[in-house]
């Protein structure tokens, strides 16, 4: 599980640092505007995007000048309004007010930021939570109940099951595999760590190897295929129960990175940032989507 999480914690920082470098390189002349003065829109809707705006307006050396910024969006500001200019005392010809290209790009970049940081802090929080339920669980008193090992198919999504009889109900128990689920007779009883129709969580403890709840437990099959057959031995080139490489269990939940791409595509399209905002996006969202079967839990058999 821990491991699902080393891909965000690298890629997050490093996204995170590529940010704020490109932030400070961008700020940088709107910081060295220090200079302020009040403008007057003399024409609206210039350009072939229709959304330069010609600005008059006098520095403080008394120098009346004209200056075009450019609206981030459609801007609904009229000839002979009144807005608030910054300019370089040394270059008057740098100005920026606000909603123009450049402080649009700055807040852009101060949000992907934030989201950044919120989504590596986020994992690490559900992580921790997700830990701690079920090492609570296992303090829980155990009781030996009949389980059988089912695995589960719904598109690219393969899921490992424990199926419990407990009061009168069949539950399903989503699982984190481990090849001992495969060692494990159908209706075989082992020690279970809290009850399904009471505990939200459960742990199993099968021939002293502890085996943690993924999801949910729910009382009706999952979606897709269903296997009840488990791993059959002459169908396999390994031994049954034996741990699998790591490269196989990687294919297993690879599946889920294609969406990433996607994801990448739709930030640089919202934040019009261009290729690096793909780029920086696609390895975010890559190194998210990588973390969620490691607690949602897959079945890479």
């Amino acid at each position: 599980m821990i491991f699902g999480l080393v891909p965000l914690l690298v890629v997050g920082p490093i996204v995170i640092v590529l940010l704020a470098i490109r932030l400070a390189h961008e700020s940088a002349p709107v910081r060295a505007a220090t200079a302020e003065a009040t403008a007057t829109v003399q024409r609206t809707g210039l350009g072939d995007d229709r959304r330069g705006i010609e600005l008059t307006w006098t520095d403080a050396s008394g120098t009346r000048r004209t200056s075009t910024v450019h609206s981030a969006t459609p801007s609904s500001v009229t000839a002979g309004s009144r807005v608030v200019l910054h300019y370089q005392p040394d270059d008057p010809s740098r100005v920026f007010v606000s909603g123009d290209d450049t402080t649009r790009r700055l807040t852009d970049l101060g949000f992907g930021i934030l989201l950044s940081a919120l989504l590596v802090l986020g994992v690490v929080a559900a992580t921790a939570v997700h830990v701690a339920r079920r090492l609570a669980a296992e303090r829980r008193p155990a009781t030996a109940l009949p389980v059988s090992y089912v695995r589960s198919r719904f598109g690219i999504t393969r899921r490992a099951w424990l199926l419990i009889d407990d009061a009168g109900r069949t539950w399903w128990v989503s699982v984190h595999w481990d090849p001992v689920l495969e060692t494990l007779a159908p209706g075989e009883r082992a020690l279970v760590h809290g009850r399904p129709a009471r505990d939200r969580v459960v742990t199993f403890d099968i021939d002293g190897t502890h085996v943690w709840q993924a999801g949910h437990r729910r009382t009706r099959p999952p979606r897709g295929d269903i296997d009840r057959e488990g791993v059959e031995p002459e169908r396999t080139d390994r031994v049954v129960g034996t741990d699998l490489p790591l490269t196989k269990q990687f294919r297993a939940d690879a599946g889920l990175l294609a969406a990433a791409p996607i994801l990448g595509l739709l930030w640089a399209y919202v934040d019009d940032g261009g290729k690096v905002s793909f780029l920086l996006a696609t390895a975010l969202a890559g190194a998210a989507l990588f973390w969620v079967p490691t607690v949602r839990g897959s079945d890479p058999t």
